[in-house]
Order: structure tokens, then sequence, then C-alpha cells
């Protein structure tokens, strides 16, 4: 299909949150690194908020990413619908302990003593709930009462939590002030400025391993982030389409006309205004290929996704320069 024809190694606008894919502007930069620092720390709990299609879950999924290379233990809860018995089954299942029994009062000592030994090895436990926003009242009592589970010193069980803003609503609930007192640590993400949603598209190409600069013009990423508004889910939906229809009728590049029409089919409207860069447009031009040829630059010609995944942190961090904000908390990674 069209990754072939536009020299493509691999698909540059999945929908998967995959790490090798993520473009680290400033603020996905202080979100990440604001979780790393709760999990170097461990005050408990941790929230992480942002608008659907921020990139909230692929921020999860680097975390979950950078702890299991140092043997964390860790449970990721993408389905914040289950009912109490079924979380409990699960949070056990996935850190590993043994309770058959389904008394709480047995399951909660089992899982106290399995995080103490796990601690003692040099190996915490960290607890992420992915669309968070959903979870019932029961369920965030029982993530509270969790948090109860500690030493003189820590906390036994790092919990974070990512959802939508209504996330942010239900925490300042009068009946939940005792869950709110508990947050370590809040981050942010917002959708992309027009700037950041242009790396953030050339970071992809470049990720795919698509040699050629020019491929979507400066005003076709411009086009693409006014209808998407800056949000990267939409900004993936929405290139991929182009795309698609730019193989369809054998376009070499992907222009203003195709987007539209990519966004006509998607029943898209425009979520900013029209904006004219104040740069002549030979400039914007020449400015988004220099950064197109530095990402490539960085990355080896041989070099594939699956490589990437198994390539040691500290060699996949020095290729990002955006990456070189780990050096203040990464040293529990060495």
């Amino acid at each position: 299909m069209f990754e072939e024809f536009y020299h493509f190694k691999t698909h540059p606008f999945r929908l998967s949150p995959d790490p090798n894919f993520i473009c680290m502007t400033e603020q996905h930069r202080e979100a990440l690194s604001g979780l790393i620092y709760s999990v170097c720390t461990r005050p408990g709990l941790s929230v992480l908020i942002g608008e659907a299609g921020t990139g909230k879950t692929t921020i999860l999924y680097t975390l979950l990413s950078l702890l299991e290379r140092r043997r964390y233990f860790t449970a990721m809860c993408t389905i914040p619908t289950l009912t109490r018995e079924e979380f409990y089954e699960f949070l056990l299942l996935k850190l590993g302990v043994n309770c058959a029994s389904a008394s709480k009062t047995k399951q909660l000592f089992a899982l106290e003593e399995a995080l103490k030994q796990y601690r003692a090895e040099g190996r915490p436990a960290v607890l992420i709930v992915d669309e968070a926003q959903r979870l019932p009242a029961e369920l965030l009592e029982e993530i509270r009462l969790l948090l109860n589970l500690e030493t003189p010193q820590e906390k036994l069980l790092e919990i974070v939590l990512a959802g939508q803003p209504e996330l942010a609503v239900t925490l300042r609930r009068e009946e939940l002030r005792q869950l709110k007192q508990r947050v370590g640590c809040i981050c942010h993400l917002k959708p992309l400025n027009a700037e950041e949603a242009g790396e953030y598209m050339l970071h992809r190409l470049a990720q795919a391993g698509h040699s050629e600069p020019g491929l979507f013009t400066a005003a076709a990423i411009q086009s693409l982030y006014e209808f998407a508004g800056g949000l990267p889910r939409l900004i993936n939906t929405l290139a991929d389409t182009a795309l698609r229809i730019g193989f369809a009728v054998q376009s070499p590049n992907i222009t203003p006309f195709i987007v539209n029409e990519a966004a006509r089919e998607l029943e898209l409207v425009r979520a900013v205004p029209d904006a004219v860069s104040a740069e002549p447009q030979n400039d914007v031009v020449a400015r988004l290929d220099a950064k197109l040829r530095e990402s490539l630059a960085e990355i080896p010609a041989a070099e594939t996704p699956a490589a990437r995944a198994s390539m040691p942190l500290e060699s996949y961090a020095s290729r990002q320069k955006s990456l070189g904000f780990f050096s203040q908390w990464m040293g529990f990674l060495k």
C-alpha cells in the first residue's frame, strides 16, 4: 500500500501508543519527567491530566517501558469499569501475587507481604490506571485504601492515575478529599501548538524511515494542524487518511488539497482558525526540511522499530535530544 509507494520502513501514523514514536515536546518532557520523579521519590499517588488524544496513553506506555527495563513490578489497567472483585483479581495477577482466597482481607494481606518482599529485592511495584475519569467511586475508594500499604519510610505501591479533565473535577469532590490529599504530583498535557504539531509530524515520518524531505508540504502540515486542533491522535488519523488518498491519486506529495479531502472524508471541521505564517513560505519549508534532515541523521539507516525496542535505554535517549532531561531522574535506570 502507501508504505511502499512513499518509501516507509514502517507505518508512520498508527494509533497504537508505540513508545518508539513518541515525540517529546516540552510539555511531554515535563509530564514524563514528573511521573518519573514520582516513581523515584514514591509519594504514593500521581495524576496525569489531558484531553482525549493529547498523548496520555503513549506517555504511560513510555513510562511502563522504562520501568520494565529495570524489572519493576508493574500493572497497567486500561479497563477502569471493573468491579471491586475484578479489580483485585487483576491487580494480584499482574503483580504476581498468589492468593486463592476471594476474601478481601486475605487478598490485601497477601498483596502487602508480596510488596514488602519486592521492595526488599529492590523491585518496587507500580500500578498505572488509564482512562481513570471513568473509575467508579467504589474503585477510587479501593485505590485510597491501597495507598495505606506502606512502611514508615515510603509507600509500597506507587499509583498513577491518567485521565481526561473530568478526573480533576472528580478528585475535587468533597467525598474524595482524602484521596485528593494523597496526590503528590499532577502533570498536564495540552493540545500541540502549530510548531509542535509540525515537529510531531516530521518526527514520526523520520522514525518511519522516510528519507525524502517535503512529503507533506509546509502548507499541508499547517492545514492538518488546523483540522486536528493539535491533538496527536487526530493528527495521526488525518495524516494516515491523507497518505491513503495521496497513494490513490499517485501524488508524490501531500498537499493542502489532499488534507482537505481527508478531513472531508473523516467529517472534520477546522478546530482552529486558518493561520497565515508571518515567515515567508520558502523559509517555512526550509526550516521544516532542516528539522527532518536532523531527525533522520540521528537514526541509523538499518535500524528498525524492533531494534529500537531492544536497544539499551542510554543509546535510545542519547539519539533523541528531546530526552536529554532524563539525566536528571534516570540515575535509578543505570
